[in-house]
């Protein structure tokens, strides 16, 4: 009996160690917002869906993802509750996020963070701001800043 109780609490530990506090707490104040879009897909899901899609190379050409979680909110729901992305940006900085890159894109902010968690396990952050909606995205994995720059050098990314 006891060997199941560690079992289950090993999982729940892990589980919850696998996503940050920072999504976290994103979730937690805006997940009951109304026209939220909130998912989360595990890596065997996502490479699934990439194999049927013909794009299974993309593990060769970026690194690999072991999950991905997404988070829609609209700007009037940031907006209702009195919250600030720049409030957000600072738990990020306080969960151990840094900054990697920040940038414009047809007038949307999108500003990318890594947090180095060991070997092929990182996660990264994506917080993009425009003027009718937040979005989050969190990947957990390993994503090879060399292929994403020769990559976009070769014309396959074309704006952040």
């Amino acid at each position: 009996m006891k060997s199941i109780f560690a079992l289950v609490f090993t999982i729940a530990s892990l589980t919850t160690f696998a996503q940050s506090e920072s999504f976290l707490t994103f979730k937690e104040n805006l997940s009951d917002a109304e026209d939220v879009v909130s998912f989360k897909i595990g890596g065997f899901v996502l490479r699934t869906v990439l194999w049927l899609s013909n794009e299974s190379d993309v593990k060769d050409e970026f690194g690999e993802v072991h999950s991905l979680r997404f988070m829609n909110v609209p700007m009037h729901e940031v907006t209702k509750r009195n919250l600030k992305v720049s409030g957000f940006k600072s738990v990020l900085k306080n969960d151990h996020f840094e900054e990697v890159i920040s940038a414009s894109d047809d007038g949307d902010q999108v500003t990318v963070y890594m947090q180095e968690r060991g070997k092929n396990n990182n996660l990264y952050f994506m917080l993009i701001e425009s003027e009718d909606e937040l979005t989050a995205i969190e990947i957990k994995g390993y994503l090879d800043p060399k292929k994403l720059l020769e990559s976009n050098s070769k014309g396959k990314l074309t704006s952040l």
